[in-house]
């Protein structure tokens, strides 16, 4: 692919997965979950910051947000300014955090483990990085159930790669969080409706990891 494609395919998936991600059923689980986030916070894959107006600013002592992507880091810092929210942003990748071992008291994950390439090695580093009784905020799209729509899923799981930033339609967060070493605590599950019935379910929950 020659690189004014890539850079055009690139910018067409921040602003898909931009768009996407406020969008009203997102908005929704997004306002239920993110303001039980309490302590030193840290945000993985904070992308354009979706979630900054939401966090709880009697709860939060430190926030740090990452994300790979520089222009998203961008579009986020521009946020916190508009919100007068303090917030350390920093370029990184989920499975390499820059962050030292048991200093974290809450890890948010929204809408995040669908892109990750190695969820397995980022889960373990967000458990590295927890405290004693951290948690695991997670919000995220999983795999359909059913006959017909996890056939479509697979079917159009490529293209969507392609065009929503490297968004995976087909994997079960939810079982990479069991078998990552961490216990749901809670847990909200329901089938995505109408136009976004692609996606498949829709999950968020808080999970402690199993040796804390």
């Amino acid at each position: 692919m020659c690189n004014l494609c890539e850079r055009v395919l690139s910018s067409v998936g921040r602003s898909v997965v931009t768009i996407a991600c406020g969008a009203s059923p997102f908005r929704t689980m997004r306002e239920r979950m993110i303001p039980a986030a309490a302590g030193d916070v840290l945000e993985i894959g904070i992308g354009s910051g979706h979630n900054l107006d939401l966090y709880d600013r009697d709860k939060i002592r430190t926030l740090v947000g990452i994300d790979p992507d520089t222009k998203m880091l961008a579009m986020a810092h521009r946020r916190a300014c508009d919100l007068g929210r303090n917030v350390r942003l920093m370029e990184a990748s989920a499975e390499e955090l820059p962050v030292e071992t048991q200093s974290v008291d809450t890890v948010v994950a929204s809408y995040v483990l669908c892109t990750i390439p190695d969820t397995e090695k980022a889960l373990a580093e967000i458990r590295r990085v927890l405290r004693p009784r951290g948690r695991l905020i997670f919000l995220e799209h999983a795999a359909a159930q059913g006959k017909i729509l996890p056939h479509v899923q697979r079917r159009m799981n490529a293209g969507w790669r392609l065009l929503a930033g490297g968004c995976n339609l087909v994997r079960d967060p939810l079982s990479k969080i069991a078998n990552g070493g961490f216990g749901i605590d809670s847990l909200v599950e329901r089938d995505f409706s109408g136009s976004m019935r692609f996606l498949g379910r829709h999950i968020a929950g808080i999970a402690v990891s199993d040796t804390q």
